[in-house]
């Protein structure tokens, strides 16, 4: 499964410190989580609770062609048990909320699958209503900037449909340059999509900031 971005261009410049680690609320967890803030977003670990806003989320007719690579459908309940092995096994997967209310907006994950070449592989998506408001590009530098922080990466990889240039956008925004395209790739929509790679290195990470 491809995790991808739907999100639009805007920073939060405010630096990363242990100072982003809080609980803020409101928040459907039970007892107190794990937290960290950006400007106006809350990322957070999960709840058994946010596996049904996860599943609205995979399931949303906006969202699901450009974060997966098998056909369209509905997704059933069974479908939660891959939500749970995606956000279990990633080193850095996040529910992201709205710091004022709460509410669910999407989910971020950072999985470092080799880890002898300090690699990371990032994907994002949120719900549509939160499209075009700066909210994916914020999450995403958050997430890039603390997994090269403190997870000691060397670059950080992520695969993306080319028919999806709102994500795009918000990638090379924080950095990402495109490495690949492997043409014709994906059957979508009654056509062929090429599919792109995209990766940031430390030092271009560090040049930036």
């Amino acid at each position: 499964m491809n995790l991808q971005m739907q999100g639009s261009i805007r920073f939060a410049d405010a630096p990363l410190t242990m100072s982003h680690v809080a609980h803020v609320p409101p928040s459907p967890c039970s007892s107190p989580c794990h937290m960290l803030t950006t400007e106006r977003l809350i990322l957070r670990s999960y709840v058994e609770s946010d596996l049904d806003d996860i599943h609205r989320l995979w399931n949303d007719p906006l969202v699901q062609p450009y974060i997966m690579n098998e056909p369209v459908t509905l997704l059933g309940p069974k479908f939660k048990e891959k939500i749970r092995l995606v956000m279990d096994q990633a080193n850095f997967g996040a529910v992201i909320a709205l710091k004022e209310t709460g509410e669910f907006v999407g989910q971020g994950v950072i999985t470092v699958s080799e880890p002898k070449n300090r690699d990371g592989t990032f994907g994002i998506c949120l719900l549509p209503k939160f499209w075009s408001n700066g909210y994916g590009t914020e999450a995403t530098k958050f997430m890039i900037d603390f997994s090269f922080k403190w997870f000691g990466l060397n670059r950080m990889s992520l695969g993306v449909f080319a028919n999806n240039p709102r994500a795009i956008a918000v990638y090379e925004k924080v950095g990402f340059v495109k490495e690949g395209r492997k043409r014709q790739a994906v059957w979508m929509d009654n056509h062929w999509e090429d599919f792109l790679t995209m990766g940031i290195l430390r030092d271009e990470w560090e040049g930036q900031r």
